[in-house]
């Protein structure tokens, strides 16, 4: 693969015929007998494979989740003439009415959903967007892959490492199209960084620190709201066991819903999981993506923050590779660096020539003097989604792999799940309550952290503390519940 490839992600993805090439070899006499009946675009997509695609039609698309995130890619969509939203989902009448105000400022004709599968159904869509909570990222891919539909996925990929291979195997047997959420890897000056990393210009990088810090007060997120029956109410319309899916059900806290859902461990993993799977794909994308951790060890805890929250609040997570070590930093309540650097966030590849730190705002090149050196070097940041978003139409159109493909996402976001397992493998809680079967107690871990080592040709903990290594496996592959399944037809 050329390094241009390795960049964006553009190899062929197969794929039987293209919609240009069916119009062009199909009867004269099928086109015109359509062009009788005076029929819409809509009914051409409804007769032709899903995938298949001409080069100056537009992409209709249909959004699953209309919250911020999704919104925010919606945003984006609605900037360009090449994509037409014709549906939109949410559970969250009010967030659905939102998305719904958005699209009608340009088109005033598209639908309106509350389940997901429902919006599937409809044959005209060629692309969704998954931007729900967390812990819904997989089913909703699996049914759009298995409904032949691109996929654009915002990240983590999934809740769990058990859910990975079935999103990969989805998408790959149906030769769908799929563009995670890191769309970092569009920037222009983070594409750069790497390759000044590839290029050894710094050097030999036995060491990568990811970081990620806030400066949230003491109170958090509060306790949030119990009041079930006043967010059933029609102007929201949540449907609250519906929301919680799969995982086990727990009663109604506005914290676990609308974007807090993040800082409870069964819906997502905190920081290592929102920050980190963009932090921690640049540095895998730096290193070498076909590389896999021996080991892995967490520490943290929640020591400061008074709210509701099952994740730390505090947290160091360290993957040892076989010839570098990776490490992600989070504090929620002070950000922070005793180096001086402005950034909240960041990544810093140390090499034996200098070292080069890299975030949203751009990179630098800080020379090592002592050992040969380089030269001082920086760039200033750029836009990320237009990019990103231009990369999934272009291989929309192409049946390319994008730059964030099924892969790439499933490699980062296991790499962040094996944090949090580490940190779950050894939670200690309050109230002397224990993690067992797959299951959480009701109360947030204190403090947590085991060492554990990586089998990559199983795709488990082994080795070790039996404890912890057996822990962190059913942390890692919990059951689905509640009806829900991994595999066809995934509700039982």
């Amino acid at each position: 693969m050329s390094k241009v490839e390795k960049h964006t992600g553009k190899t062929k993805q197969e794929h039987p015929i293209d919609r240009r090439s069916f119009i062009r070899t199909a009867g004269a006499g099928a086109l015109v007998g359509f062009a009788a009946k005076k029929a819409h675009a809509s009914v051409y997509k409804s007769i032709l494979p899903a995938s298949i695609l001409g080069a100056n039609e537009k992409i209709l698309t249909g959004h699953i989740g209309t919250g911020g995130m999704g919104r925010a890619n919606l945003g984006f969509v609605l900037q360009r003439d090449d994509i037409q939203p014709i549906a939109l989902c949410d559970l969250f009448g009010r967030n659905l009415e939102r998305g719904a105000q958005m699209v009608s400022q340009k088109f005033p004709e598209f639908s309106r959903h509350k389940d997901f599968r429902e919006l599937l159904e409809n044959k005209d869509i060629d692309a969704v967007v998954i931007a729900t909570s967390d812990h819904w990222h997989c089913l909703c891919t699996l049914h759009a892959a298995d409904a032949g539909k691109d996929i654009y996925c915002e990240k983590p990929l999934s809740t769990s490492i058990a859910e990975g291979p079935a999103m990969v195997d989805a998408v790959k047997r149906n030769k769908v199209v799929f563009q995670g959420g890191n769309m970092q890897r569009s920037g222009a000056h983070f594409q750069e960084a790497v390759q000044l990393v590839w290029d050894k210009y710094i050097g030999d990088v036995a060491r990568v620190e990811t970081w990620s810090h806030d400066s949230t007060n003491l109170d958090g997120i509060g306790m949030g709201e119990d009041d079930l029956a006043k967010y059933e109410a029609p102007d929201y319309g949540i449907d609250w066991d519906f929301h919680q899916g799969w995982v086990e059900h727990r009663p109604f806290n506005t914290n676990r819903w609308i974007y807090n859902f993040r800082w409870f461990l069964e819906y997502s993993g905190g920081k290592i999981t929102d920050w980190g799977a963009h932090l921690v794909d640049i540095a895998l994308w730096g290193m070498g993506e076909e590389k896999q951790p021996k080991r892995i060890s967490a520490q943290g805890g929640k020591y400061l923050i008074k709210d509701n929250r099952t994740t730390p609040d505090t947290l160091e997570v360290a993957w040892e590779f076989e010839d570098y070590l990776l490490t992600f930093s989070n504090r929620v309540w002070n950000p922070q660096l005793l180096e001086g650097t402005q950034s909240d966030h960041g990544i810093v590849f140390y090499g034996t020539k200098g070292l080069l730190r890299v975030d949203r705002g751009g990179y630098e090149v800080i020379p090592f003097p002592n050992n040969g050196g380089c030269e001082a070097k920086k760039a200033s940041g750029g836009q990320l989604n237009e990019p990103h978003w231009q990369n999934f139409v272009d291989c929309i159109k192409s049946r390319e792999m994008p730059i964030s493909n099924i892969d790439v996402l499933h490699n980062t976001t296991r790499l962040c799940h094996m944090g949090t397992c580490a940190y779950v493998a050894g939670a200690r809680f309050a109230s002397g309550a224990s993690f067992k079967d797959g299951e959480l107690p009701d109360e947030a871990p204190i403090s947590g952290g085991a060492m554990l080592e990586w089998d990559d040709a199983s795709q488990k903990f082994v080795g070790g503390d039996g404890d912890a290594t057996k822990i962190a496996n059913e942390w890692a592959y919990r059951e689905y519940k509640n009806g829900w399944s991994l595999k066809a037809p995934y509700r039982t």
